[in-house]
């Protein structure tokens, strides 16, 4: 069998790493070897580099999904990056699922991670969450400098790149479950 990914995407709040980590628990509790990345994560990292005359996110570097004509921000190519240097490590100690956490919303973002994962098989899902459910569940958890406005607009600029959605409005498990059915891998 070949390894496979689960890119989960959607808007600030929606719950994509609760959800990834529950995701992982599942397929772990069965026997099946998992791993979990945040997108976050790998792209902490600051300030971006400044070139003498281009704007931060046009600032070239090495590697895939790099350069000028990429298309991706700086901190989209940095991710893909570290998503490509680690992927090879997990899968190296045994790894046969992998899920992804992350807010990927066009299709040429979707298209470098797919890339970063390489030897895998990628699918996208999109997951949905009312603005009242982000809200109460955001309410504890996130800073003084969280803007729910701005989280709720940004999932709103999804481009329909994936493969199927999923409406995040249950349990952490309850929502793994029905992503792992609609994938078609194992539930447990």
């Amino acid at each position: 069998m070949s390894a496979q990914a689960l890119l989960l995407s959607g808007g600030g709040g929606v719950g994509k790493t609760t959800v990834a980590q529950a995701i992982a628990r599942l397929l772990t509790a069965g026997g099946h070897p998992a791993a979990v990345l945040d997108l976050d994560a790998v792209g902490q990292f600051g300030p971006p580099p400044q070139a003498p005359t281009a704007a931060p996110d046009s600032v070239p570097d090495s590697g895939p999904h790099s350069g000028p004509d990429s298309g991706l921000r700086f901190y989209d190519r940095l991710k893909a990056r570290n998503l490509a240097a680690v992927w090879p490590t997990y899968r190296d100690v045994g790894a046969r699922f992998l899920i992804v956490s992350g807010h990927v919303e066009t299709a040429e973002l979707r298209a470098a991670y797919t890339q970063a994962l390489a030897d895998c098989d990628v699918r996208m899902v999109r997951m949905l969450t009312s603005p009242d459910l982000v809200a109460a569940r955001t309410r504890s958890t996130r800073g003084p400098d969280w803007d729910l406005q701005a989280a709720l607009a940004e999932g709103a600029t999804h481009q329909p790149i994936e493969d199927f959605t999923v409406t995040n409005d249950g349990s952490p498990a309850e929502t793994a479950a029905e992503i792992l059915g609609k994938a078609g891998w194992p539930v447990g």
